[in-house]
């Protein structure tokens, strides 16, 4: 890549972008914006589109006219995981950029700056700061910043070969929270390899329609927490299949925190959720009792200073209670009370 200046960079990048059943309007801004992008050269940069399910290639006219190539892939349907590593595998770019089809890049220097970060070599992952559309119950767009985010795929840039080398993948079993799982996995085992962008490259943009924001739900989490226990078991299974004893620990300290904050919300406690949180409490259950022995080797410490951390973030939601029972008498009703989801129903 060539910049104005005459200046060299090194490497090139695949945009990795998953697609369902989408028409092409949803998608347009993607690739407008993509082409927008300034002090690059377009040669260094390919999109490979990865159509989940066959019958939704969108047709090769809308990419007509557009300065970069763009390949298009179908698989059988099988979910986002399974597309994504469809990508990763059909790539054989330096880099690679996991993007979804709704959304595009908030700046026109956003591949500038990922460039720049190739360019010293040196770096298996790029985390850039990227943008969030959201909606308030009023119907009021806002515009949230995610400044040190390594949950979400947006805004992350990684190198092929450190993921292949590291067999780095999405969990095909996973379709709801595959995020998680993923980059928290590539962000634990970067260490200091990886470099942040402090800029706003990449915006999540608001669609109603998706699985994330659909109905404007506030009870997400209680909606698909089973999703998330799938989540929680995979990463912690991986990391003791790793022999990553501090992430392992860590993981399930902080999986119980972030389930003992979330069942004192007050959404979770409403007449019309006691199935949903019922079931939540036995999926949690399985996980507790899955990993028990690993949060037993926890110290008083590093549980209270993780818990400080996590009551902070927790506190400010409108929607939550104050704690009505404490962590551990809550502990041992769900060790002593709790019926966990059977090991074959959990799917992981």
């Amino acid at each position: 890549m060539n910049d104005e200046k005459g200046e060299i960079y090194t490497g090139n990048l695949d945009l990795i972008v998953t697609h369902y059943k989408e028409p092409w309007e949803v998608g347009s801004k993607f690739f407008e914006m993509l082409a927008l992008q300034r002090n690059i050269d377009f040669d260094d940069v390919s999109v490979i589109l990865v159509n989940d399910g066959e019958e939704n290639a969108l047709p090769d006219f809308c990419f007509d006219g557009y300065p970069y190539d763009v390949c298009q892939i179908s698989i059988p349907k099988g979910g986002v995981s399974k597309a994504r590593n469809a990508g990763l595998d059909h790539s054989t770019a330096d880099y690679v950029m996991f993007c979804d089809f709704d959304d595009c890049f908030s700046s026109v220097f956003g591949l500038y700056l990922i460039f720049c970060g190739i360019a010293e070599d040196k770096y298996d992952l790029l985390r850039a700061t990227f943008s969030e559309e959201t909606m308030d119950s009023d119907g009021v767009m806002h515009l949230v910043s995610h400044d040190n985010d390594v949950v979400f795929v947006h805004g992350k840039v990684m190198r092929r070969q450190w993921l292949v080398d590291n067999n780095l993948r999405f969990h095909d079993k996973l379709t709801i929270h595959e995020d998680g799982f993923f980059n928290v996995l590539v962000h634990s085992l970067s260490g200091d390899r990886e470099q942040r962008i402090k800029h706003s490259i990449y915006l999540w943009a608001w669609n109603p329609n998706s699985v994330v924001r659909k109905d404007n739900s506030e009870d997400y989490i209680l909606e698909t927490y089973d999703h998330l226990m799938k989540q929680r078991i995979a990463l912690t299974d991986e990391y003791i299949k790793r022999e990553k004893a501090e992430e392992t620990l860590i993981t399930v300290i902080k999986t119980v925190l972030d389930s003992y904050y979330d069942f004192q919300q007050h959404e979770w406690r409403l007449p019309k959720n006691k199935a949903k949180f019922e079931r939540a409490e036995r999926w949690f259950c399985a996980y507790l009792k899955r990993f028990a022995k690993f949060y037993a080797q926890a110290n008083v410490n590093q549980i209270g200073e993780m818990a400080a951390i996590a009551r902070a973030r927790n506190i400010t939601k409108k929607t939550m209670i104050m704690e009505t029972e404490t962590l551990e008498q809550w502990l041992k009703h769900i060790m002593n009370d709790v019926r966990p989801i059977p090991r074959e129903e959990q799917g992981v």
